[in-house]
């Protein structure tokens, strides 16, 4: 708070006090009082007033610089009625009873809102777990009854037990790390633990898979990078051309190891390449395939944010694309108390 703004703000007040000073003037000026007690009647009257703006001043400055200071450091801005000091002047203590009031009304909402997306995650979570179990079944009715017709169907279960782990896991992004299990495993047994999810449909788009260098040891949740490395497999075979080729390499650094999956396929458009992370973006190629929904990335992103995995995407149009996944050393991990 600026002197020159609360004095603005009392600008009424200092009207009054001139208009108050020139009346009293005049009164002891028509009553033939001596000049010298007119001057000191009115330098009362005026310091007097001074000193009741300033100490105003004062005490509400303390008040709202501490306001901002404790605004600023609280990261739950929703909190800051509950560690307020009460002021001992009126005014911020009408603000204060305010501010509480509508603290309480807005945390109960917080909290109803919280636990109704609770409730959510947990009904799909559950929802999830249950619908696998009748797609299980159909899926071992398909196995013992192979024929052209029900080998079409088991791709589309197979489509839409893809779909079902993608709802699972977007159920899950906003507390995704308790379900994290972080252990001692190889880049190869990652992505052999998402290629057998989707070695039959890369088989049926006449793709094939290529590994270079992946026996570098890394410590990572093997369930979450499946999933991730197996929707970068999926993006890569629906946005494919002839003769898929998907490669896997790696390449060790002091503090980080990197997985680089890359494909022939069409590629990404410079315009499209900054937002293929955003959620629900599908961009030049999401118009030309109806399959994409703009989803998957997205989950991916976020996945590797809890994980504190890097994930960067590079590609060009008609030359393909490269998806980089850094995980952090075990060494690093240890030094970093995880």
């Amino acid at each position: 708070m600026k002197v020159k703004d609360y004095a603005a703000d009392h600008i009424f007040s200092f009207l009054c006090l001139s208009v108050s000073g020139l009346l009293v003037f005049a009164l002891l000026w028509l009553i033939e009082t001596p000049m010298i007690f007119i001057l000191f009647v009115e330098s009362i009257l005026f310091m007097a007033f001074v000193c009741a703006f300033l100490y105003g001043y004062w005490r509400r400055r303390n008040y709202y610089n501490q306001l901002w200071e404790i605004l600023d450091r609280l990261e739950e801005k929703t909190l800051i009625g509950e560690i307020l000091v009460r002021p001992d002047f009126l005014d911020g203590q009408i603000l204060d009873e305010i501010l509480r009031r509508c603290n309480k009304y807005q945390n109960d909402r917080l909290a109803d809102a919280e636990q109704n997306s609770q409730e959510y995650r947990e009904y799909l979570d559950s929802w999830v777990h249950e619908i696998k179990t009748p797609i299980a079944a159909a899926r071992l009715i398909v196995e013992n009854h192979k024929n052209p017709t029900t080998l079409r169907i088991d791709d589309e279960l197979r489509r839409i037990d893809g779909f079902v782990e993608q709802v699972l896991y977007y159920a899950r992004s906003a507390a995704v790390e308790k379900d994290f299990k972080v252990e001692k495993t190889t880049l190869q047994a990652l992505v052999n633990s998402a290629l057998k999810t989707y070695s039959k449909p890369l088989i049926q788009a006449g793709g094939r898979p290529v590994f270079s260098g992946l026996d570098i040891p890394v410590c990572a949740d093997m369930k979450s990078c499946s999933f991730i490395i197996g929707q970068i497999i999926s993006n890569s075979i629906k946005y494919r051309t002839e003769d898929l080729q998907v490669s896997f390499s790696a390449d060790a650094e002091q503090n980080a190891v990197r997985l680089i999956i890359s494909d022939n396929g069409i590629g990404i458009s410079p315009a499209d390449l900054p937002r293929v992370f955003d959620k629900g973006f599908t961009g030049d190629n999401g118009r030309r395939y109806s399959k994409s929904t703009g989803i998957g990335l997205y989950l991916c992103k976020k996945l590797c944010g809890k994980m504190n995995i890097g994930i960067t995407i590079q590609s060009e149009s008609g030359q393909g694309t490269a998806v980089t996944l850094t995980f952090p050393r075990e060494s690093y991990l240890q030094e970093a108390g995880l």
